[in-house]
């Protein structure tokens, strides 16, 4: 291999080692054009030789990517301390911060169930701030009444709290919007006296096209206070049945958009709430709610995705009504997930109907299925952090996370031999004497010790399985290695059968001989393990695995990291990533 073979191998092994073992010839192309100038010139060659080695590669697994360059290129592998985060981006200060005697901020959680990947940003933001200023935070239920699609569900009340603990977040109080009707209803009297709402009695869909559409108000909007009045009680007293009367905010039928037109901010809904049951039929909306609790509970700085930009204006003409501070808002852009698909009213339905085993199913992509994977939450900050608060539209994959989760926990994870479906070799020629073989708990980290495997040799016969995938690599005459035991030679696929070749692993090496997992058919132990798209791997795992704690952060080797979640019978564990 010449220099620029070498040059262009180490950057291609860099590139698929950072992105979970897929090397893309045109980031390959970027990093190494921009490091180096000389090869501008030479573009078209050095993409020949790119795209021959993201080919070859790609076809490796993850594992062998990271030993190949360990060995040629060690310094662009961080192992000097893999416990610890890379830099942080630190996001920037908080405006206006001394215009504020005490920064107090808010997490505002609609229950309709548990906090998930995509709510990780607003809280690990938040919860940056408070500890940065040594602020307030306080925890706020949104549990106004929402819609048929999108409920109040009672565990959310229990669910969300466990989200912050996991993530590591410490909130000074709990207030929940429905233990506060009085208030919100305290205030739409006082603002139908100040005759800036109005009860309106409207067709939503007429008030909608006449209306909203030409920016012409109905002839509620003139309504005299005691007439307002008047209405209002009949909303409450059950006069008006549902969808026949609303309170709107007068923000103005001139507004160039049309959303901001005489806002509604309470409505009628009989729906029977979790905490309050049928106590109230007139709820709030969560930006007129929010228009007087962050006067009320004292909120200096808002941080909210930039879809909610309508929410604060709705906001700011209610502080303006009444002359209060205006709390700072900052927005943050959309924050899509790649290879996350989150809807909480899906998962909902699929919790409720059995589809999911529950809220820390893994296509939920709740923080506890997040924690049942073994997902640090360090890893999940860090990500989150160093996007700041951008407010373009962002785009990032998984693989952020999980490599930062690989630099915070491979160096404490111990190996383990894990068969999908394993295919069972008889091979001939193993020492008799040869009974067990001690197997390096950490290849790179020798004194965390070794794992003892027994072989079960029998007559110079060893019962071993591999992985279907691998035999169906391997024809009759192939030499290979089963990983930390011996050399041996395929004689047949039917029966399967091989014999032992040689022990040093550099026989492999030199004739470039796969080196493939397996286990012992005595004492391997059932292992279910669940993927991320929920289906579950069912194989068999080394015996040493029965002796792991549930909770246990793993790597079965290659295959990916998993999660020990419980032990017995059957081992059963979550894969987290490669």
């Amino acid at each position: 291999m010449n220099e620029l073979e070498l040059e262009v191998r180490k950057a291609v092994l860099d590139n698929a080692v950072k992105y979970e073992g897929k090397p893309d010839v045109k980031s390959v192309m970027s990093a190494l054009l921009g490091a180096r100038a000389d090869l501008r010139t030479r573009a078209g060659e050095v993409k020949q030789l790119v795209q021959k080695f993201v080919d070859e590669v790609s076809k490796t697994p993850l594992e062998d990517q990271i030993a190949e360059l360990k060995q040629i290129a060690p310094e662009l592998l961080e192992v000097e301390d893999t416990t610890e985060l890379s830099e942080v981006k630190e996001p920037p200060e908080l405006p206006n911060v001394d215009k504020w005697s005490k920064i107090v901020m808010r997490l505002a959680p609609f229950p309709s169930g548990p906090l998930h990947i995509g709510n990780a940003r607003m809280v690990i933001l938040n919860d940056y701030y408070v500890k940065r200023y040594n602020g307030e935070l306080i925890l706020v239920f949104d549990d106004t009444i929402g819609s048929s699609e999108k409920i109040v569900e009672p565990e959310a009340f229990d669910l969300i709290p466990e989200g912050l603990n996991y993530l590591g977040v410490k909130w000074d109080k709990t207030v929940y919007k429905s233990d506060r009707l009085d208030v919100f209803y305290k205030y739409a009297v006082d603002l139908m006296k100040r005759r800036e709402a109005y009860v309106c009695d409207c067709d939503a869909n007429i008030w909608r096209t006449k209306h909203k559409v030409t920016g012409i108000p109905c002839s509620c909007q003139s309504l005299n206070v005691a007439d307002n009045l008047s209405r209002w009680e009949k909303m409450l007293d059950g006069s008006y049945p549902e969808r026949a009367a609303a309170v709107r905010l007068k923000t103005g039928m001139k507004d160039p958009d049309p959303a901001m037109r005489d806002h509604v901010i309470l409505r009628i809904s009989e729906t029977e709430h979790p905490r309050v049951g049928t106590k109230y039929r007139v709820w709030p909306l969560l930006e007129y709610s929010w228009g007087i609790d962050d006067h009320e509970l004292g909120v200096s700085h808002i941080i909210r995705g930039k879809d909610l930009v309508k929410e604060g204006k709705i906001e700011q003409h209610i502080w303006n009504i009444y002359g209060w501070p205006h709390p700072e808002l900052l927005y943050y852009g959309r924050l899509k997930f790649e290879d996350a698909t989150l809807s909480k009213s899906k998962s909902s339905r699929e919790v409720r109907d059995g589809t999911y085993t529950g809220w820390d199913d893994p296509r939920t992509w709740s923080l506890q299925s997040l924690e049942k994977r073994g997902i640090d939450p360090r890893a999940l900050r860090k990500v989150m952090l160093d996007l700041g608060l951008s407010i373009v539209d962002i785009s990032i994959s998984m693989k952020s996370v999980y490599s930062e989760n690989r630099k915070l926990r491979d160096a404490e994870t111990p190996r383990v031999f894990f068969v999908r479906d394993p295919v069972w070799l008889l091979i001939d020629g193993i020492p008799s004497n040869l009974i067990f073989v001690k197997v390096p708990v950490h290849p790179d980290f020798p004194d965390l010790g070794v794992r003892v495997i027994p072989l079960g040799t029998s007559g110079k016969q060893t019962t071993i399985g591999i992985s279907q995938n691998d035999l169906k690599k391997l024809k009759p005459g192939d030499l290979f290695r089963l990983k930390d035991l011996a050399n041996v030679t395929l004689e047949s696929t039917k029966p399967e059968s091989a014999r032992l070749h040689s022990i040093d692993v550099n026989v492999v090496r030199k004739t470039g001989g796969p080196i493939i997992h397996w286990i012992p058919k005595l004492g391997s132990v059932p292992v279910e393990l669940t993927m991320v798209d929920g289906t579950i791997a069912s194989g068999l795992g080394e015996p040493g695995i029965i002796g792991l704690e549930a909770g246990t952060f793993v790597q079965f080797e290659r295959v990916g990291f998993a999660r020990i979640n419980s032990t017995g019978d059957v081992v059963k564990a979550s894969f987290a990533h490669k």
